[in-house]
């Protein structure tokens, strides 16, 4: 169906050009004054744009249209002396009402329309027969009744089938709207135990765990992240379907995207025989204006592709920049892999949803197929577009281009300035250590997390990762570790650093109120910094990191007495001495130097009390149970071994060591089924932990009471 303005401008261009014919037979037959006669037949087409303007009403637009039109073409024709035409003008005049589609206007045009005619038939015939014979006319007019007719069934017809057709869109869109709530509320569904199954598998993997243990906690972490990863796909696929997707632009730093991108490709790069190599025009603006998520999100979308459909060779990533002026540009973007290429019948499937080709072929590669459907679709909401072209087995390109503003134009040079972060990184030589400080990171982002991780791992600390600000919070909150600093990432999802922050110093503990916190930012520009220390942050670190930088903040911030020298690679003594150490102090030292104790869930497991928790420490270092245990297990007297196991299970559970108490469990149950080959192939082992384990505490309980500590 056309619209109505539309057909409008098809009615009036139509109606015109009848008039400027008559205004032309006028003129050359009559002369000037019957020709300017003639054109009073332009004052339909006027009233009908004024009206078309004025009103919304379409029905009263068509009437003034139809109604000024039949007066003024009989008053043209009478005028003329063409009214044995007049038919034929008229019938014109009733395309329009039947394209209009209206049934009701259609019959009373017709019914107004036949009753001029059949009026002139009756008094003007003698007009009439100057253009045309009388026997004629009655034969035009006969056609013309039987030519009304048909238009008001056309017309009936045309808007049932409209009506059907919109009942039918109403019905498909319902179904799309049905659809993608359905994926949205199904994708928010699974999120939430997928986020509980990656952050216990996290946990679990800070634990000291067997080879094949190991193993199966890293294939449950790469299985939901990969789940995760096509969960927030669809996600993404059924906002953008709904058209809920928003486009948030803010100012970011181009390096330290290209940097989190790369690095995030590096590390799924490892173990194959595939080069990365990158290109990028040092003249890229330094600070640009963009939705840098979603910027992000499209060039993993096409260096993940590359990656997986590259076996060997190299993956290229090339990004131009177009200036068009001193506040905007364009950014030209080129991935280009040497992996299987993509043939040309399957090229027009590469953009569309769920359109992973040659499924057969690909069948080891794991994903949606949403990946280009949502990087095409965000680039056009951005006003970019992308295209993609193949050689069966030599590799594909996909190139897309994406309008951005500038915010400070002076040149990023991303090559010169991520080598020499890589090279400082490298040369630097650390000035001190910290092995007994306690240092949380805060970051969504998986692979920030390992880089930050693995560079604190050069100050003698391991810190400890948290992926998202609540978690942060509530580990401050409930206070069962005394963190000696928080690093927290400024730009998280659902909480950023800046408001985790806030909540953390608005709680009510002097300990939360005086902890530094620094924040991990990749927009470290003017202005950002007042923001920070407004939110109560101490201090912030850009990422990509520098280990320079980040000695500099540690030795700020961490306590004196926990930094140790380090000169020409030895360590001295500590910075600080003669400093006098408060109860508490030495208690949490006490508490953090015992291996294979997961104090945190230990004092959980008192209520959250630390007192109470340090005494059960020192009721589990006194009460030694591997003689007796050694003594069942010699006399074979597994009932009484079982119950032994059994209490050294239980004790091991409550001060927080889940390693050996699952080791326990297990002797546990042997001894119950009279499992002896287990017992004996584990018991040994078993023991030497557990003592060991009573020597760590009982020496660390012993330092913490030693006179002068």
């Amino acid at each position: 169906m056309l619209p109505f303005s539309t057909t409008i401008v098809l009615s009036l261009i139509e109606y015109f050009c009848v008039i400027v014919l008559h205004v032309i037979y006028a003129y050359s037959n009559f002369g000037i004054e019957e020709s300017l006669w003639s054109a009073l037949g332009f004052i339909p087409i006027l009233l009908t744009v004024l009206f078309f303007r004025l009103m919304k009403k379409e029905s009263v637009i068509v009437r003034v249209f139809y109604i000024s039109m039949l007066i003024a073409s009989y008053f043209i024709s009478w005028k003329i002396e063409t009214l044995g035409m007049l038919i034929m003008v008229y019938f014109a005049g009733a395309l329009m009402i039947a394209l209009h589609s209206d049934r009701k206007l259609m019959l009373e045009y017709s019914i107004v329309s036949s009753v001029i005619l059949a009026v002139v038939a009756v008094f003007q015939m003698d007009l009439i027969a100057q253009v045309c014979p009388s026997q004629l006319y009655y034969i035009y007019m006969i056609l013309y009744a039987f030519g009304m007719v048909t238009l008001v069934f056309m017309a009936s017809g045309i808007k049932n089938y409209k009506q059907k057709m919109e009942e039918k869109n109403e019905e498909a869109q319902n179904a799309l709207e049905a659809k993608s709530n359905f994926l949205a509320n199904m994708s928010h569904e699974i999120r939430t135990p997928m986020n509980a199954i990656c952050g216990m598998a996290q946990l679990l993997s800070e634990k000291e765990l067997g080879d094949e243990e190991s193993e199966y906690v890293e294939t449950i972490q790469k299985s939901s992240a990969s789940l995760l990863s096509i969960i927030n796909e669809i996600l993404d696929f059924s906002k953008i379907d709904s058209g809920k997707m928003e486009i948030n632009e803010d100012e970011y730093h181009f390096n330290s995207l290209i940097h989190d991108v790369l690095s995030i490709i590096e590390f799924r790069l490892k173990g194959k025989s595939v080069k990365l190599i990158t290109e990028i025009n040092p003249n890229v603006p330094r600070i640009l204006i963009g939705d840098e998520l979603r910027i992000r999100q499209i060039l993993i979308n096409l260096l993940n592709n590359a990656v997986n459909f590259t076996h060997r060779g190299s993956i290229t990533l090339k990004i131009v920049w177009v200036s068009q002026g001193d506040d905007k540009g364009v950014l030209e973007v080129e991935v280009k892999d040497t992996g299987i290429g993509i043939s040309e019948e399957n090229m027009g499937k590469l953009f569309k949803a769920f359109g992973q080709i040659d499924t057969r072929k690909n069948r080891n590669v794991e994903g949606t197929g949403l990946g280009l459907a949502i990087s095409k679709n965000l680039l056009e909401l951005m006003g970019g577009g992308i295209w993609a072209t193949s050689v069966p087995e030599y590799g594909s390109t996909f190139s897309f281009t994406l309008p951005q503003r500038v915010k400070d134009k002076r040149p990023s040079n991303y090559k010169n300035d991520h080598d020499i972060i890589v090279r400082q990184n490298e040369e630097f030589k650390i000035s001190f250590k910290a092995p007994t400080a306690r240092v949380m990171i805060v970051d969504d982002n998986k692979v920030n997390l390992l880089v930050a991780f693995e560079i604190m791992k050069r100050f003698g600390f391991e810190a400890t990762t948290i992926d998202n600000g609540a978690e942060a919070l509530n580990r401050i909150e409930e206070h069962l570790i005394t963190y000696d600093m928080i690093f927290m990432d400024h730009m998280m999802p659902f909480m950023d650093g800046v408001e985790t922050t806030e909540k953390i110093r608005a709680l009510d503990s002097q300990y939360a109120k005086e902890i530094p916190i620094v924040a991990l930012t990749a927009n470290a520009i003017k202005g950002v910094e007042k923001q920070f220390k407004d939110a109560g942050m101490n201090d912030y670190l850009s990422k990509p990191i520098n280990v320079d930088q980040l000695n500099d903040i540690l030795k700020r911030w961490l306590p004196l007495e926990k930094q140790i020298r380090v000169v020409d690679g030895e360590e001295m003594k500590p910075i600080t001495e003669n400093v006098v150490k408060t109860k508490e102090q030495i208690e949490e030292e006490m508490l953090y130097s015992m291996k294979g104790v997961n104090v945190e869930n230990g004092i959980r497991n008192c209520g959250g009390n630390k007192s109470v928790y340090i005494r059960i420490l020192q009721t589990f270092s006194s009460s030694n149970l591997s003689t007796g245990l050694e003594t069942y297990y010699n006399d074979a007297d597994w009932n009484n071994y079982e119950v032994i196991v059994h209490s050294i299970k239980g004790a091991c559970r409550n001060i927080g060591a889940e390693e050996l108490a699952d080791k326990a469990y297990k002797l546990e149950l042997a001894a119950k089924e009279k499992n002896i080959e287990f017992i004996k192939m584990n018991n040994d082992r078993f023991l030497e932990e557990y003592k060991e384990l009573i020597s760590i505490i009982t020496k660390e309980i012993i330092k913490a009471n030693k006179p002068g500590t």
